[in-house]
């Protein structure tokens, strides 16, 4: 055999290669979607394909963080009194007493959630002084990666947060969405108490609504502070000007300080906990799905609700 035979030979098997290898990539598109997330594959359907979700660099903890540590820390985020000292602790990244957390905490608490941090490996001590090892601008990420973990942890839902979508014509980011019993579920999450939300934030989650069009949404506060003094009236604000799904509508107190707008969009704060609250909203949703049209509510009109306790922050 010549050269040119060995090398007209070595060209039929490159030819071979390369064929193989042209049906091997025709089998990837299908494999993908196969692996697609589930929240992912019904936005698509929507007409919504992902262009980002989950993103880490702005979570408090690290992105290699154990899993046992991680679960230890979802569990200490269920308290409020955590969720607040981590607050002070995102302001205050650094001191030499641990006295500059103690806004919301009683000292003994604030060294008690700097041992177990330290233990996770996110904070460093070195007798009273301490250190976040990990800067971030905002709580608001972590608090959403958090009631994402909700639904999957607790609702067993498929769930995203921090997730931008193509094909919207106001843009933003998706702070949460889920699915329960194959309905779409958005949530806005805000992690400042309601002195910091203004109009201009409330119309921008109802416009987040007319673009998505999911079947449950809720605006969640993270206070205990009552809803009915600045966030309903807001609410019902954007609605009267045309702001959410269809005309205006009537903001209803369901309980506590939970109220709905046609038991499909909500509003609620954090008092009794997160996962109790959105337990309630979804719950009431599909309560409401299951029994067709819904009779005459007998809820209290926000209006005539009586009066809560208010508790400062």
């Amino acid at each position: 055999m010549d050269r040119f035979e060995r090398l007209e030979k070595q060209i039929e098997e490159l030819r071979g290669h390369m064929a193989a290898l042209a049906k091997a990539f025709e089998s990837i598109p299908p494999l993908v979607a196969q692996n697609r997330h589930p929240v992912e594959s019904l936005l698509h359907q929507y007409g919504f394909p992902v262009i980002d979700h989950n993103g880490k660099t702005q979570l408090l903890f690290p992105s290699d963080i154990p899993e046992k540590a991680l679960d230890l820390f979802y569990l200490l985020m269920r308290r409020y009194s955590f969720r607040l000292f981590l607050r002070d602790l995102i302001r205050l990244p650094q001191a030499d007493r641990p006295d500059a957390l103690t806004r919301y905490c009683s000292l003994r608490t604030v060294k008690s959630y700097l041992a177990t941090l330290e233990s996770l490996g996110m904070v460093s001590c070195d007798g009273m002084r301490y250190s976040l090892l990990k800067r971030v601008p905002s709580f608001g990420p972590t608090l959403e990666w958090f009631v994402c973990e909700i639904f999957r942890r607790e609702f067993l839902s498929p769930a995203l947060f921090n997730v931008r979508l193509r094909n919207t014509r106001y843009g933003g980011d998706y702070d949460v969405i889920s699915t329960i019993a194959g309905k779409l579920v958005y949530v806005e999450v805000k992690s400042s108490p309601p002195r910091g939300v203004e109009l201009q934030a409330v119309n921008a989650f109802l416009e987040r609504l007319e673009d998505l069009r999911p079947h449950l949404a809720v605006l969640l506060v993270d206070t205990e502070l009552r809803m009915r003094d600045k966030l309903v009236p807001l609410l019902a604000e954007g609605l009267a000007r045309g702001g959410g799904r269809g005309p205006a509508r009537t903001v209803v107190r369901l309980a506590g300080e939970i109220f709905h707008v046609d038991h499909s969009i909500y509003v609620t704060n954090s008092r009794k906990g997160i996962y109790t609250n959105l337990r309630t909203c979804c719950r009431d949703f599909l309560l409401r799905q299951r029994a067709g049209p819904c009779p005459p509510s007998r809820s209290e009109p926000e209006g005539e609700a009586g009066p809560s306790k208010s508790e400062t922050q």
